[in-house]
């Protein structure tokens, strides 16, 4: 989200600056005229982090100062705290924090989920304005705490164009799928909130009725091992495959028959919007939050309810044996994709930020 709203709007009469709370490598596209600052160069533990929030918030008030910045606009809880205390040293300007996940989390992450809770309900508030990426976002905020800034919801953009082109790049692609077989595809790291061992369970009770279908599996993580010993036991180990990261997922999803997302919480699930973007019909947990609300319950897209693997291993089988139906699905999905489109999704942030109509 940053990556693109920075490459739409530097060099736009507009001067950018991007302000990172750690030197963590950057893993998305910024532009050269963007001026980078690092406010913090030494790895530190979650309550060390939050100790850090004052020294940030007044780095960020004398950058701002020193620079001419009139308006902050800061993504993720911590930016978003160092933000709001940035007034307690000084700046003036425009605060507009973004919300990118559920805050409810912080209710089962013991004493530092507390400390951030307190922070939220405390500063939120003195925010000019909040941004959260789906309603279910907003929603769950609001039932924490009451909220009296103006608060809306803004979807994440999804870059139509660039995903069209690079569905059909094959460069430094290691595996390429084949022609004769099918393939189920879910993108997303192997951790336990993305769920995949029931993705695997439930292939697995249906693979039979799946002649020449496979699974794949794009993403790493702590669960890799685990996930590979699960679908070894379960008999279907030769019938997946574990790419691990790769650079460019669209030529997969591009090449696949359909998307499956298992996930347990989310707060706006990039992926299952790029999916739909490449024309696949797909098959969401109706988890927290964002799918219901990108498949309007189900009009463009097939939703269970988390964990409900036998749920899912029934959808899996319709739309694979069904082409009729999976083709209509697609067809949907490209439809609603539009709404994301990266054009009029920065038409909404840019009403916000810059104060006009685009």
């Amino acid at each position: 989200m940053l990556s693109l709203l920075l490459n739409a709007w530097s060099g736009n009469k507009t001067t950018c600056h991007l302000m990172l709370t750690d030197d963590s490598t950057i893993t998305y596209d910024i532009p050269e005229s963007v001026h980078t600052t690092i406010l913090s160069h030494h790895p530190k533990n979650g309550l060390q982090k939050l100790m850090l929030l004052p020294f940030n918030a007044y780095k960020i008030a004398k950058y701002a100062h020193e620079n001419d910045i009139d308006t902050i606009v800061s993504f993720l809880y911590r930016p978003n705290y160092s933000a709001v205390m940035s007034r307690l040293f000084g700046f003036k300007g425009k605060v507009i924090i973004n919300i990118r996940s559920t805050t409810s989390r912080y209710l089962q992450e013991g004493l530092l989920g507390k400390v951030n809770l307190f922070l939220i309900r405390k500063l939120f508030n003195k925010a000019d304005l909040i941004i959260s990426n789906s309603m279910g976002v907003k929603h769950d905020l609001e039932t924490l705490m009451p909220v009296k800034t103006r608060h809306i919801a803004i979807p994440n953009p999804v870059d139509l164009a660039t995903i069209d082109l690079l569905k059909h790049d094959t460069r430094d692609i290691a595996f390429i799928p084949q022609k004769d077989t099918r393939y189920i595809i879910s993108v997303g790291r192997l951790i336990p909130l993305k769920r995949h061992k029931d993705l695997i369970d439930a292939f697995a009770s249906i693979h039979t009725k799946l002649p020449n279908t496979r699974l794949l599996l794009l993403g790493d993580g702590i669960l890799k091992e685990a996930l590979v010993s699960h679908a070894k036991a379960s008999g279907i180990d030769n019938k997946i495959d574990f790419l691990g990261n790769v650079d460019n997922p669209f030529y997969y999803l591009h090449r696949s028959d359909l998307f499956v997302m298992t996930s347990e919480i989310e707060g706006f699930p990039n992926v299952l919007v790029e999916a739909m973007a490449c024309g696949k019909a797909v098959i969401s947990s109706n988890c927290k939050s964002g799918p219901a609300e990108i498949l309007d319950n189900g009009k463009y897209g097939l939703l269970y309810e988390v964990g409900d693997v036998k749920t899912l291993s029934g959808h899996i089988e319709a739309l694979m044996q069904d082409d009729e139906t999976r083709k209509r699905y697609e067809k949907l999905a490209k439809e609603r994709v539009r709404e994301y489109d990266i054009y009029k999704v920065l038409s909404q942030f840019e009403k916000e930020v810059f104060n006009e109509e685009t």
